[in-house]
């Protein structure tokens, strides 16, 4: 396995921790009271667990590995910030979005999720190809 995947990897591995760590603690804020009381928190928690800490970042990893990949090939002198300001300008168009779509509900857990991503996918695994 090379420096880079393994790298990948264990960026991934600590975002999806710490994140199903925060939605399953906050599924109460996050969760429509509907779904909560139609389902039951457990099944709302595992739902969360299952969603942020796995899909999301088995998603967004790869993705973010090619995106740095191609910026590293194109221009190897400013892709790291290049990179981060594109992580930045993402993290908070899909800030603005979960306002809006989710009418402020679980907002504060939302924002603390995509600084997360931001700094893990944005600044950490760079600096780390780097080191």
């Amino acid at each position: 396995m090379s420096k880079n995947i393994f790298i990948l990897t264990s960026v991934m591995v600590v975002v999806g921790l710490i994140s199903a760590l925060l939605t399953y603690l906050r599924a109460e804020k996050m969760s429509p009271q509907a779904d909560i009381l139609q389902k039951g928190l457990a099944a709302v928690q595992r739902g969360n667990l299952i969603f942020f800490g796995l899909f999301v970042p088995i998603l967004v990893g790869p993705i973010a590995y090619y995106v740095y990949r191609t910026l590293l090939a194109r221009s190897p002198d400013s892709a790291q910030t290049t990179y981060l300001l594109l992580a930045v300008g993402i993290g908070i168009v899909f800030t603005v979005l979960a306002a809006l779509v989710f009418k402020m509900r679980g907002f504060a857990e939302l924002t603390a999720l995509h600084v997360l991503y931001i700094a893990g996918f944005g600044w950490i695994m760079p600096g780390l190809w780097a080191f």
